[in-house]
């Protein structure tokens, strides 16, 4: 077996294992999902780590084929820097699942990058080399750096709690 054909069993095995671990994330309804989120915020508002919108943040909306999408446009952290997220949610036969996310904190300034997104990607085909579904950038890079599939609320606490208070200072 050649060195190509070795990266690409490992990536499509990366891949394999990125679905099963989606199929076996079963989520609450978008509508709990949506007030646990909201709720995490509020808490980060109360110790200080979060300014206080006047909108109930996130926001949920049925999007294209039924899929329910929650939303959150921005949420600003004391510091200035700004979160949005969106997660797609569908219900099947054994409960919700997810289908897509996108988290992305624009860091405040100064800093030595200025973003960090992550991000699963619709079921598509893509090559599993370049860009695996679930997939971290840092800064404006074009790379796309494998991510580990977690439930949204824990990427939530990971940037509220670690990534944003100490990224690129």
């Amino acid at each position: 077996m050649s060195r190509a054909d070795e990266l690409l069993r490992l990536a499509r095995e990366r891949e394999a294992n990125v679905e099963r671990t989606l199929g076996e994330m079963l989520l609450e309804p978008p509508e709990r999902l949506g007030r646990q989120m909201r709720d995490y915020l509020s808490r980060q508002v109360d110790h200080g780590r979060m300014k206080r919108t006047d909108e109930k943040l996130p926001h949920l909306a049925t999007v294209q084929g039924g899929i329910n999408q929650l939303s959150c446009p921005r949420a600003e952290f004391s510091s200035g820097a700004r979160l949005h997220f969106d997660i797609q949610l569908q219900h099947e036969q054994r409960g919700w699942i997810v289908k897509r996310f996108r988290f992305l904190v624009h860091l405040a300034q100064p800093r030595s990058m200025s973003m960090i997104q992550i991000h699963l990607n619709a079921e598509t085909s893509h090559d599993p080399l370049a860009v695996p579904r679930c997939h971290m950038h840092i800064g404006d890079s074009e790379a796309h750096l494998p991510f580990p599939v977690m439930h949204p609320r824990l990427i939530l606490h990971l940037l509220c709690e670690l990534i944003e208070p100490d990224v690129g200072i």
